[in-house]
């Protein structure tokens, strides 16, 4: 199961918009089934196992009550209006994430028990990045160059696998990808394939540049040429996703390239860093297309999007410093972003027609702290230092574990940073490439308790 995880969990559609995020069917069914058909087998030993950590459970606890105690609150200040979902609608949508935590939890603790097992999530994950690539990435691509070869395919998964907005003109030529001419791959839209993208397997493929470790010949004293090469496709789509996310996620990348490799591999990223600089500053003032690329997308983005996104920016900013220690709680926060967002960026048609009735959450990050605050945001960060703590001193230090921690690492700058804005990162691909390190230090860990009792 371990090699298949990736694949079920990309496929993000769900039965309808109102339906509850855990609840797509390819990934829902497929994890409950799996987990099902394994505590068959024996379920006393799982009961008496003990799967969660005692403070994570009271974490979950008192989250759980905070979040109750908000909603009455809010309940009776605000009533129940078109900008936030009642109090069992907004208490729905809180537990969404947590179910879908849980079965991330238990589908990890049963199919990754060893580094055999790791190694084939690995290689699963590319196997899975390959046929994404070749079924998907590529088709758009062609399409968004001009060539309708793959129109009709590309118009066939928009319709059965591929999630959509309730905006009929974003798919007027059968897909979103023939009509804005901008790659969304498996997601709703562009920033969320971006950040999925990053979060998922951008890690892997760079920490696999810097180890030499080929997935194909399953070493690490190989030429990794297929890491190569889907670096290349990963970096072309986020171009042409033609969104600031994935304008982001190519920085980051750079960065890494040149200040976390070494070597003569190090020193290549570097040149190719200055050419690629100077390309894009002397093409920024001489081609047009390339002008208005970087301006739209990055250094001068204009329009109503970008002014409600700076405002409900700021708005989740300020919710946040009013509220610091328990936030606002889920389900009311867009009340509290009408006050705060800043008057000037409301002069907008879509505020008005949209935001103004249900303002969204446009920062992943922000939307955290503005929401629980900083009493349930500070563990977190004490459990990721724990985990790279427990990388460094509680396992050994082996080809695998170092290659493990790197992309630990990778993943922490791509998802931390990316959260700064808005991308799926409480869906089943997101929790599952986060926790998949927690799994590995754990059976390492449990590992080395079980050999030194042994001596």
């Amino acid at each position: 199961m371990s090699a298949w995880i990736i694949f079920f969990s990309l496929f993000v559609k769900p039965l309808a918009q109102s339906t509850p995020q855990f609840f797509a069917p390819l990934p829902f069914f497929s994890i409950t089934i799996y987990i099902a058909f394994k505590f068959s087998q024996n379920p006393r030993e799982i009961l008496e196992t003990k799967i969660f950590n005692s403070k994570v459970v009271l974490f979950f606890a008192l989250l759980t009550l905070s979040e109750i105690t908000l909603l009455i609150w809010n309940y009776s200040k605000f009533g129940s209006d078109s900008q936030d979902s009642g109090i069992v609608g907004s208490f729905a949508r809180f537990l969404s994430p947590i179910v879908t935590f849980i079965l991330v939890y238990f589908l990890l603790y049963f199919s990754i028990k060893s580094d055999f097992d790791i190694k084939r999530f690995i290689n699963g994950s590319m196997i899975s990045l390959s046929l994404m690539a070749a079924f998907v990435l590529i088709p758009q691509l062609t399409i968004i160059v001009g060539k309708n070869w793959f129109l009709g395919w590309a118009n066939f998964l928009d319709r059965t696998v591929i999630p959509r907005w309730d905006i009929s003109s974003n798919y007027v030529r059968g897909s979103y990808v023939a009509t804005l001419h901008r790659a969304n791959g498996l997601e709703i839209e562009p920033a969320f394939m971006a950040g999925q993208l990053a979060v998922v397997f951008l890690p892997w493929i760079l920490s696999s540049i810097k180890h030499n470790f080929s997935f194909v010949k399953n070493n690490f004293k190989s030429f990794p040429y297929e890491s190569y090469f889907l670096l290349l496709i990963v970096i072309v789509t986020l171009i042409f996703a033609k969104t600031t996310t994935g304008l982001l996620a190519i920085f980051l990348v750079d960065l890494i390239l040149v200040f976390d490799l070494n070597g003569y591999i190090q020193k290549f990223f570097i040149i190719m860093t200055g050419i690629g600089l100077i390309s894009i500053v002397v093409s920024y003032f001489t081609i047009s297309l390339v002008h208005n690329f970087l301006n739209n997308y990055l250094f001068a983005k204009a329009g109503f999007s970008a002014l409600d996104r700076t405002g409900g920016s700021i708005g989740l900013l300020l919710t946040f410093l009013h509220y610091p220690l328990l936030g606002v709680g889920n389900g009311y926060i867009g009340h509290y972003l009408v006050r705060y967002v800043p008057r000037n960026t409301k002069l907008n048609v879509e505020y008005l027609w949209r935001f103004s009735h249900n303002y969204p959450i446009l920062s992943d990050l922000g939307g955290f702290l503005a929401q629980y605050g900083l009493l349930f945001f500070l563990p977190i960060v004490r459990k990721i230092r724990e985990l790279f703590y427990n990388f460094d001193n509680k396992i050994g230090q082996d080809q695998l574990s170092v290659f493990v921690k790197d992309a630990a690492k990778y993943t922490l700058i791509m998802y931390g940073t990316l959260s700064l804005f808005d991308f799926n990162w409480l869906t089943y691909y997101s929790l599952i490439s986060i926790f998949v390190f927690v799994r590995f230090v754990q059976y390492r860990m449990d590992e080395k308790k079980l050999n030194v009792s042994f001596d």
